[in-house]
């Protein structure tokens, strides 16, 4: 039997996940976690899910701040892009719940909006904790992201 295809990724995910690995490896992070995502996907910033944020009102310079603030001084000694790093757990998890959302939303793809709620599921992570400070949360998510994904003329994103 054949293995199910798996939802191919957008180009402005491959994008964030790639900026979520530079910055792990500038700080010498040996794991990516969803503080890493979180960051990855703000400063992608071209994507559904910031734009799902500021259709909520979220103030994206003070999540930003606190997310830097929670990871922390860097662990390690910054290597070098072409250094990969390990792909970890709770990356793998992240990843594997965008998938699910991305099918539980009916989407072929998986984009940075589904990262983004695959996030919010880690209620214990510091990035959703964060998030939720500033009343994001997983249903709101979900509102803003229907809203956003409509454009400006109905109330969504510009």
């Amino acid at each position: 039997m054949a293995e199910p295809l798996l939802p191919p990724y957008t180009s402005r995910m491959r994008v964030a996940l790639s900026i979520t690995r530079g910055l792990a490896a500038a700080r010498g992070d040996t794991d990516v976690t969803p503080t890493h995502l979180a960051l990855g996907l703000l400063r992608e910033g071209q994507n559904l899910a910031v734009a799902a944020l500021l259709h909520a009102a979220v103030p994206l310079g003070a999540v930003r701040q606190e997310l830097e603030t929670a990871l922390g001084p860097p662990l390690g000694q910054p290597r070098p892009d072409e250094v990969a790093v390990p792909l970890t757990p709770g990356e793998q998890r992240a990843v594997e719940q965008a998938r699910t959302e991305s099918r539980l939303r009916g989407n072929e793809y998986v984009g940075p909006e589904h990262l983004l709620l695959a996030i919010l599921r880690e209620q214990s992570s510091l990035a959703a904790q964060a998030l939720a400070r500033h009343g994001f949360s997983p249903a709101t998510a979900r509102a803003h992201l229907d809203a956003a994904s409509r454009g400006p003329e109905s109330g969504g994103a510009v």
